[in-house]
């Protein structure tokens, strides 16, 4: 009896182990399909992979801006950041995004009156990046980046003109102006 309840365990054992090597054998070639696919876009080759999966939808729009074709890489990196906003795949898209408008608003064949609401929209991406992944440095730098580029005023002057830092008038006694170099 004793016997025969060590070999049902190891048999069940067995079945489980044989499950698990079954299950990561189908992972694996999955994942192996993937990176032919990402493969494939990062070359250029001329037949698109037909692999539908986040990733090669990503290598796509990324390739698609590289070279040149910005408009449709937006489309695809949309749709990416609605389907997956909070998982690395959707992250990434956003932040591709937002450097598609950063680098589209400070190419010189770019018409002036479209400059500034390029970088809002990177603004706007790399902000919210930031809310779903706040240590992302990078994301940090080139908000930093989009704001020397864009200034926000908060005092109301709105960039009239007027300069953003909030000037004093201190009187200081026995102080002339002819003073100052």
């Amino acid at each position: 009896m004793k016997r025969q309840s060590v070999h049902a365990g190891f048999a069940a054992l067995a079945a489980c182990g044989a499950v698990f090597l079954t299950t990561q054998v189908h992972e694996l070639r999955r994942a192996n399909r993937v990176n032919e696919a990402v493969a494939q876009v990062s070359t250029a080759q001329t037949e698109m992979p037909q692999v539908e999966h986040p990733q090669v939808r990503l290598a796509e729009a990324n390739m698609l801006s590289s070279s040149g074709k910005f408009s449709e890489a937006e489309k695809r990196y949309s749709q990416l950041i609605r389907e997956h906003r909070t998982d690395a795949t959707g992250q990434a898209a956003q932040y591709n995004l937002a450097n598609g408008y950063l680098r589209t608003s400070l190419q010189s064949d770019v018409d002036k009156g479209s400059v500034l609401p390029l970088v809002e929209l990177a603004k706007q991406r790399y902000r919210d990046l930031l809310q779903l992944t706040p240590t992302d440095w990078d994301a940090r730098y080139n908000l930093e980046r989009a704001l020397r580029l864009a200034p926000e005023f908060t005092d109301g002057s709105e960039g009239n003109g007027a300069d953003p830092i909030k000037r004093v008038r201190v009187i200081v006694p026995d102080f002339e102006t002819r003073d100052l170099p």
